[in-house]
């Protein structure tokens, strides 16, 4: 029920619904008086929802950004899914910019830093739970013949606290030597936080590794201090998106 609550409220999260909103109360307002307000309260939203500055400097607070430093090393990585979808009508797998949990993970793999790795992640998407991304890319990785000795794959997860929940589940069933080994958790900055408090909760003792930082360093270009970007609408709502998660993990007990 969790799961899909998320799913269905997910559109009450982004400021792009209430602006939507706005502009057709304006668009149907009698009073040319409170129509010409409401569209004055339209404009100051697009301008502070829409600007990217202003956007960095609250995902500034939030994120937990990767702090260059000598990385130990790990018996076990784990890594977050939501970057991998299927295409049914070409066949073809798709990656999406959270590949970069992926990415940065691999040379460490090589390098020996991180001995095993887990992905887990099932299907994010209502309407095709059969695509689940460990399964999608475990076949990706066969398929350009990427050596999987030393990959565990979890599959059923929908959501960050189900991901370190069957982990355990996963570690404590087919691989007990590898239960209580600290470990180097691997997922987007924005996203960070949250997954700490949820592998924490589950009694795993875990150091961090963000990937695709959004915010980056200050910019002060023109462009990106006072030109609204419809990028910047969906940059809050997926702000909105990890801080409300925190908070309802936080209430229901899941962290």
């Amino acid at each position: 029920m969790f799961f899909f609550l998320s799913k269905i409220l997910a559109f009450l999260i982004s400021p792009f619904t209430y602006l939507f909103a706005l502009i057709v109360w304006a668009f149907f307002c009698k009073n040319s008086r409170r129509q010409k307000k409401l569209l004055s309260f339209a404009l100051i939203f697009t301008f502070f929802f829409g600007n990217q500055f202003i956007l960095d400097e609250f995902v500034r607070m939030w994120e937990l950004p990767f702090e260059k430093k000598e990385l130990k090393d790990y018996d076990l990585g784990v890594v977050l899914s939501g970057m991998i979808v299927y295409d049914a009508k070409n066949d073809v797998k798709r990656f999406n910019s959270n590949a970069d949990r992926l990415l940065q993970t691999l040379p460490l793999l090589e390098d020996k830093r991180i001995k095993n790795l887990v992905f887990t992640g099932g299907s994010g998407d209502l309407y095709h739970p059969e695509n689940k991304e460990a399964k999608l890319l475990e076949d990706y990785l066969k398929s350009v013949n990427w050596d999987l000795s030393n990959f565990i794959f979890e599959s059923e997860s929908r959501n960050t606290y189900e991901n370190a929940l069957f982990t355990k589940e996963i570690l404590e069933k087919e691989h007990p030597n590898l239960v209580g080994k600290k470990i180097l958790l691997i997922t987007s900055s924005m996203h960070m936080r949250r997954s700490i408090a949820c592998f924490e909760k589950q009694g795993f003792e875990v150091d961090y590794y963000s990937t695709n930082n959004n915010a980056g360093p200050r910019k002060f270009q023109f462009e990106h201090c006072f030109i609204p970007s419809s990028s910047a609408f969906s940059g809050w709502a997926h702000l909105g998106h990890e801080i409300i998660g925190y908070l309802t993990y936080k209430i229901t007990g899941r962290i």
